[in-house]
């Protein structure tokens, strides 16, 4: 969107107790441009879905009815039963493919359609590849006008920390349920041969955007274009506190209740004591363990 539209939606006002109604035309649209559309741009297992969660969780924690639209799972839903959908199905030139792909796009439109057309939603996270200018000119064309939208592609090159992603993944992916690991991987790392052939990252200096490139290596850098207003802001001081070094690592979490206090000694419930001399020395050592 241009900045004129950015501007006009910002400053509109109804003026009338008719514009006021959500179901006056104008009202409706007005609203409507006040939702948000994030966009995830990247090749297979460069942590779209990760990322997707995690700004899922934040932005409804501030209080933004937030839904997380996975492309990839309406194509699993529209799948038959016997078939297969191996890396060749990703073909570019695999025809079939193509419609099977585009009619899962079309049903998880039509979805964030109805949800942003609802009055408690306000941000759609689309996740998909969307690795081509072609697709993405498709969902400007949808978007554009009716609600703001913004690309964020993410982007990693490091081979130890892709080797890391493709294993999680693996273990999870409904595509390779029941399948071996090691061949799960090899017809993975196939299908994103077949993306990398169409890949076209993001250049558009004209669109709104937020590159992460390497961040998880502790190496490499964001790169934030025209991203301006309230919701897009924290969603940048959000990456930049959830994309750092060490992120794709696996990392344990340990849940402990505090050591023996003052009012445990007396058999007293609740309150808030000091703790108790082997208290004290339970916490000494906790992060020895």
């Amino acid at each position: 969107e241009d900045e004129e539209e950015e501007e006009e939606m910002q400053t509109v006002a109804p003026t009338n107790s008719l514009a006021s109604s959500p179901k006056h035309p104008k009202a409706k649209k007005a609203m409507e441009r006040m939702k948000l559309v994030i966009i995830m741009v990247g090749l297979p297992g460069r942590g779209k879905t990760f990322l997707c969660n995690k700004l899922k969780c934040y932005l409804n924690w501030l209080g933004h009815s937030t839904q997380h639209i996975n492309v990839g799972s309406y194509r699993r839903l529209q799948k038959p039963v016997d078939e297969v959908q191996s890396a060749d199905f990703f073909d570019k030139n695999n025809t079939h493919g193509m419609e099977a792909r585009n009619r899962a796009l079309d049903a998880a439109l039509s979805d964030l359609d109805d949800y942003l057309a609802s009055e408690s939603g306000q941000v759609v996270i689309f996740d998909a590849t969307n690795t081509t200018e072609e697709r993405r000119q498709k969902l400007v064309s949808h978007f554009h006008g009716r609600y703001q939208y913004l690309f964020i592609e993410s982007i990693c090159n490091d081979p130890k920390v892709l080797e890391q992603n493709y294993r999680f993944k693996m273990m999870y992916s409904p595509d390779y349920k029941g399948v071996d690991m090691d061949k799960a991987i090899s017809d993975f790392k196939e299908r994103i041969c077949k993306y990398e052939e169409v890949y076209e990252p993001i250049s558009n200096r004209n669109v709104h955007y937020i590159k992460l490139i390497d961040m998880v290596t502790g190496r490499g850098y964001m790169d934030v274009n025209r991203i301006s207003g309230y919701i897009p802001g924290k969603i940048v001081f959000f990456l930049m506190q959830v994309c750092k070094a060490g992120m794709a690592q696996a990392r344990k979490i340990w849940l402990t209740r505090h050591g023996e206090s003052e009012f445990n000694l007396h058999g007293l419930i609740g309150g808030d004591s000091n703790l108790a001399a082997r208290g004290e020395e339970y916490a000494r050592l906790l992060p020895d363990l």
